[in-house]
């Protein structure tokens, strides 16, 4: 339950102000004072991440169900995606809310905060490796948290598992007591797309490098799989044959994508990113979409979405990220994405298309 919040008092002038818009918690850390990776005490710097937090006044640790152990801090340094504050001494485990200066409420965070009463002992240094699946070019990146209990001089390896290469290091000098630093990668070097397969992150307390592999024991290791695409559809679906297929005889021209059939606004998001070529409406492809894929010689197009895509021509989009909604716009018979896939040079400038069908069935089976 969330805790009562007094609303403002009225002013009586005559000039109203639009009233505050109302966070989205959608990720809670801990920065600073940190006793664990996976759980907080009192005087912890906390950093909420999420949507129009720029309004957030206070934060209520809401606890367990009810009111009777929420506990309001007062939040600190609030920007437009992020806002801290300090875990409160009598705070208990639970989601967060985040309130405005007009009272607004936000809704309980998904996550709960660990609250727990700072101990004696454990290890010197915790890691923690994030994401066991990382698309390339995604928002969502493999991590690596740190926090050091004292002082320690660390370095962290990018390993390719498949030759033993190390792809990118980071020496991270000497750690804060209490203070979790953070190592992200997105799948690229310099720019450039990395080969698919799985990596691992190597955590040591020298210098890492081309020396990596001398080094006896790491500290701390997590591996990850990087892939490069992801399933368009999320959700249901079912693939379209004979007419639906690529190559299929239409009416003196051959069906250029693979027809994918799903219940009508159901969530696509891209397969790959990349810049955003064309967003225009069709008589036969109704509202379609196509997107240069980043780092590849692809041009990927989504036809008969439900609305035009809310991503604009020149945008650039990540992987996984939406770009709007299945449909039966334009020449579409049936609730379906028609999804092509073109050589370079590209869409109708020269490329031409081929069987997209391989690709999504081995995307499908990992995403």
């Amino acid at each position: 339950m969330a805790a009562a919040v007094p609303a403002p008092a009225a002013t009586g002038g005559a000039m109203a102000t639009e009233p505050a818009k109302t966070a989205v918690i959608q990720e809670i850390a801990c920065v600073a004072r940190c006793t664990s990776l996976d759980a907080v005490g009192p005087g912890a710097l906390l950093r909420l991440r999420g949507t129009e937090m720029k309004s957030t006044s206070k934060v209520v640790f809401l606890g367990a169900r009810g009111a009777t152990d929420d506990v309001v801090a007062v939040a600190l340094r609030a920007r437009v995606k992020s806002v801290d504050v300090l875990v409160p001494e009598q705070a208990v485990t639970g989601p967060l809310m985040a309130v405005n200066g007009d009272g607004g409420q936000s809704l309980a965070s998904r996550a709960a905060v660990s609250v727990q009463r700072p101990g004696a002992g454990g290890a010197p240094l915790e890691v923690r490796i994030v994401g066991k699946r990382v698309f390339v070019g995604a928002t969502r990146q493999a991590r690596v948290d740190l926090l050091a209990r004292q002082a320690v001089a660390v370095a962290v390896a990018l390993v390719r598992l498949s030759d033993g290469a190390v792809v990118q290091s980071w020496p991270l000098g000497l750690l804060a007591p209490g203070v979790v630093k953070t190592v992200t990668w997105d799948g690229t070097i310099a720019g450039i797309s990395q080969p698919i397969g799985r990596y691992e992150f190597r955590v040591y307390n020298q210098p890492a490098g081309a020396q990596a592999a001398q080094t006896p024991a790491p500290l701390a290791t997590g591996s990850f799989d990087l892939v490069d695409h992801k399933f368009p559809i999320r959700g249901k679906h079912e693939y379209g044959t004979g007419m639906a297929a690529f190559g299929a005889g239409r009416g003196g021209h051959s069906h250029q994508g693979q027809d994918v059939f799903a219940a009508c606004g159901t969530q696509l998001v891209a397969a790959r990113g990349g810049v955003v070529k064309l967003n225009q409406v069709q008589a036969r492809a109704g509202n379609y979409i196509v997107i240069d894929g980043a780092g590849t010689d692809v041009d990927y197009a989504y036809m008969h979405l439900a609305e035009r895509s809310p991503v604009k021509k020149g945008a650039t989009v990540m992987t996984g990220e939406p770009i709007g909604l299945v449909g039966d716009t334009g020449a579409a018979r049936g609730c379906h994405l028609h999804f092509e896939m073109w050589g370079k040079p590209g869409w109708f400038t020269g490329g031409t298309p081929f069987d997209p069908l391989p690709f999504l069935n081995a995307w499908d089976a990992y995403s």
